[in-house]
């Protein structure tokens, strides 16, 4: 119930045969009760990671006010 996906196949556009799958672009719509169910619990993992301070300084993914110039930055120095 929570994970139902309807998938559409939609045309590439300027493609000279369509009798080729890559021709083809699948497009997965996800119903918006997972979407939301998915959203409400990563905000309270993240919180919890945050909060108990679970997460390496070195990690960046994920992590707000890290980004890559921060990870290089790590890793040079």
């Amino acid at each position: 119930m929570w994970n139902e996906v309807t998938i559409v196949v939609l045309n590439k556009l300027q493609k000279p045969d369509y009798s080729v799958r890559k021709a083809y672009q699948p497009i997965s719509l996800l119903k918006c009760r997972g979407k939301a169910l998915e959203k409400i619990i990563a905000n309270r993992i993240n919180a919890n990671i945050f909060k108990y301070d679970i997460l390496p300084l070195t990690q960046f993914g994920s992590r707000p006010h890290h980004n890559a110039v921060d990870a290089v930055t790590t890793l040079v120095y």
